[in-house]
């Protein structure tokens, strides 16, 4: 009998008890196991201890087609206990299980490390989305996706059907087996990188088609593709507005220019009247000194009364062009509404300003 030197009675005597004991396996333990062959029936595969189980085929689905043809003798391979026995009394085994036990945990550590996954949209329901996950099946509620505005939430659902899409985890329950993917996070992430892009190309006056997305008190906001933007109400028309309702509704297309950009609140400023002609710019193609114009009192000063010719286009009538006799209060002679005629003095673009007698319109 060969000599057992010091150093290897030393390594066997730290083995324990419970080392050298055949081990008792549980149903649904996962262990490292050694392929030893591969027939019709499916694999067989040692366990340890001089013990060997039957994985039958159809507990190796979740392999795809060239890894279970790349399965060979000597090869290690993850299998979970199943219980019960198969051909010739082999306790049987799932690579299946022991797979989707590993995937499972793999998706915890997604969830804990906040890492994105890849998921296969395979369906819909009323809820939301019936995603895959490399075999474990999940769900993203409607609440939970990126937004599709203007398609209702059927139409978009039916349309991802098939595509593989980016999630992150929400909820994992293993015992429930529940699986909760969401994207908001993500769609937030690249809608912030995509507006944070667009508002570092801008420059003021640059020209922008978009669509009206809704309208307040204060203005209307366009939708720009991944930003809105805001018309301030002064900024819609050239004319006095008193309601941004009375100018755009929700769903026109419009062009709007660039007035502010403001990368540190990552908002934009929009106007819509300097897409259109100034009616200053043009006021010499429709009026002259001497004309003889209709109007209306728009508002009386104690200096004279402002006359709107046109929409954009007013002009002030002096105290002193009132009448022929002095006049103390412009009241004396018109008041706000009233329609009027009127002479036109003198005409200063430049400054938006026009001149006006009421008093000479009848030669008085």
């Amino acid at each position: 009998m060969q000599d057992v030197d010091a150093e290897t009675l030393s390594q066997m005597s730290d083995i324990t008890e419970e080392e050298l004991a055949p081990r008792a396996y549980r149903r649904g333990d996962v262990v490292e196991g050694e392929v030893v062959r591969r027939d019709d029936e499916g694999l067989v595969v040692s366990v340890g201890q001089k013990m060997e189980g039957m994985v039958p085929a159809q507990e190796m689905r979740l392999l795809d087609p060239e890894e279970r043809e790349g399965v060979v003798p000597g090869q290690g391979i993850a299998v979970a206990i199943l219980g019960g026995r198969g051909p010739d009394g082999m306790l049987l085994l799932s690579v299946d299980r022991a797979l989707e036990e590993q995937r499972w945990q793999d998706l915890q550590q997604c969830l804990d490390d906040g890492e994105i996954v890849t998921g296969r949209v395979t369906g819909y329901n009323r809820g939301g989305l019936v995603v895959d996950w490399r075999g474990i099946r999940g769900f993203a509620p409607f609440s939970q996706l990126a937004p599709t505005p203007g398609v209702d939430r059927e139409t978009a659902a039916e349309g991802r059907v098939g595509e593989d899409a980016q999630f992150n985890i929400l909820e994992i329950d293993r015992d429930a087996n529940r699986l909760i993917f969401t994207e908001r996070a993500i769609w937030q992430r690249r809608r912030a990188e995509a507006q944070a892009e667009m508002l570092a190309s801008l420059e003021e006056g640059r020209r922008l088609s978009g669509t009206v997305s809704s309208i307040r008190d204060f203005g209307a906001f366009v939708d720009l593709g991944v930003m809105d933007g805001l018309i301030p109400i002064s900024e819609l028309s050239w004319t006095m507005v008193e309601s941004p309702s009375d100018v755009v509704a929700v769903g026109d297309a419009v062009e709007v220019e660039v007035l502010r950009v403001d990368q540190e609140r990552q908002r934009l400023t929009l106007s819509l009247k300097r897409t259109q002609p100034e009616p200053w710019d043009t006021v010499h193609e429709r009026y002259h000194a001497g004309q003889i114009a209709d109007g209306v009192v728009t508002n009386i000063v104690p200096f004279g009364a402002f006359v709107r010719l046109e929409e954009g286009i007013e002009g002030l009538v002096h105290i002193s062009e009132l009448s022929p006799r002095r006049v103390e209060n412009p009241r004396e002679c018109v008041y706000q509404g009233q329609q009027v005629r009127v002479l036109i003095l003198n005409i200063n673009p430049s400054v938006r300003r026009m001149s006006l007698s009421y008093k000479q319109a009848f030669g008085l």
